[in-house]
């Protein structure tokens, strides 16, 4: 049997979220899957996001072929300029090479995807009509930029403080933000979990330091922790949805019972499942994405 291959791609230095602000990476996936796949016998490459391009003979990046891998995964969402020229390129790969199709990283990473899971949500790039709705409807509110990331730019706001999220929105004039209601069981911990080719790998607890910021990058703990029934059926039913649209790899963040966000760009936290659990999730990746590519086959 051929020794089957797969390509990264990877831009180095700090990670730029989708506003393209860069952060240090709050993960190492750049580092941690490519050498997983080598330990795990695959033939491994890796190039930046803007080394592809295309001849008339198709998609190629230094010297070879995109369509000769058996997988392309690209890690994050690269330099912001030219993102959206990679995705058109990319668009020409059957989505069964690719562990995340373009139309997927467009339209389901971030907090506008299956929001019917999520607390009352309101998206908007107008103060005014964020404002409106928390007139009517009194209580405490979460605000955070759509397309923000690391936990930046997220505030707990009760309705009454209309004027400091005019000021908010103002700094970052015409983008869009999310107004959500804010839920107090995020002192408990977010739970992730991570999935491979519609496969749960395994789950765990983001705890903040200050009642709101469950990311990694804002200082929160870690902790072990199991699904319940309730969050066990929703992340499964998530789980068959992206794999019915081709989505490999995704991390599925709940607070409670509740769907705050789904992470299909580049979700960490396998190198923390495996430090909470003293276990090597590596054969368990490798085999949920032989098994994805197989059923891409078939």
């Amino acid at each position: 049997m051929p020794t089957p291959s797969i390509l990264f791609l990877i831009t180095p230095g700090p990670n730029p979220d989708a506003s393209g602000v860069a952060h240090q990476a709050s993960n190492d996936n750049a580092q941690v899957l490519p050498s997983l796949f080598r330990a795990g016998g695959w033939q491994v490459s890796e190039v930046e996001h803007r080394a592809v391009h295309r001849t008339p003979a198709g998609l190629a990046c230094n010297g070879d072929a995109l369509a000769q891998f058996d997988l392309v995964w690209p890690i994050g969402f690269g330099p912001r300029q030219g993102f959206l020229d990679w995705l058109h390129l990319f668009n020409e790969l059957p989505p069964r090479k690719l562990i995340n199709p373009p139309s997927a990283l467009v339209m389901k990473h971030g907090k506008a995807a299956w929001i019917e899971h999520s607390a009352d949500t309101y998206m908007a790039a107008q103060p005014e009509r964020l404002i409106a709705a928390m007139r009517e409807d009194l209580g405490d509110w979460v605000l955070k930029p759509m397309a923000g990331s690391f936990g930046e730019g997220v505030i707990r706001l009760a309705s009454n403080e209309t004027d400091r999220l005019r000021q908010v929105m103002s700094q970052q004039p015409g983008e869009y933000f999310v107004l959500q209601r804010f839920l107090p069981q995020i002192a408990q911990g977010e739970t992730r979990t991570l999935i491979v080719g519609g496969q749960i790998i395994g789950s765990y607890l983001r705890v903040p330091t200050n009642a709101l910021h469950a990311n990694l990058a804002k200082e929160a703990l870690t902790a072990k922790t199991e699904l319940s029934a309730t969050q066990l059926r929703l992340v499964t039913n998530l789980a068959a949805d992206m794999l019915g649209q081709h989505i490999g790899f995704a991390a599925i963040d709940l607070v409670g019972d509740t769907l705050m966000e789904v992470n299909i760009a580049n979700p960490g936290g396998l190198g923390t499942l495996q430090r909470l659990y003293d276990k090597d999730f590596d054969i368990d990746v490798i085999d949920a994405v032989a098994a994805f590519l197989q059923l891409q086959l078939a």
